[in-house]
């Protein structure tokens, strides 16, 4: 018979609980990070500059 002890449990709960929720969080902070820097970057034009409407053509 053998005897793992806690040091087994411990390192089970680790790897089961604790690593995937940390993972999770830098996979899920990195994805937000890159999104609102996406969405906080100015254009390259000014879209303003731009005719919308062109009349007498």
């Amino acid at each position: 018979m053998s005897d793992t002890g806690t040091g087994s449990t411990i390192g089970s709960v680790l790897t089961s609980v604790v690593l995937p929720v940390v993972v999770g969080g830098i996979l899920g902070g990195s994805a937000l990070g890159g999104l609102v820097y996406s969405q906080t970057q100015g254009p390259d034009t000014n879209p303003a500059s731009q005719e919308i409407l062109v009349y007498g053509d």
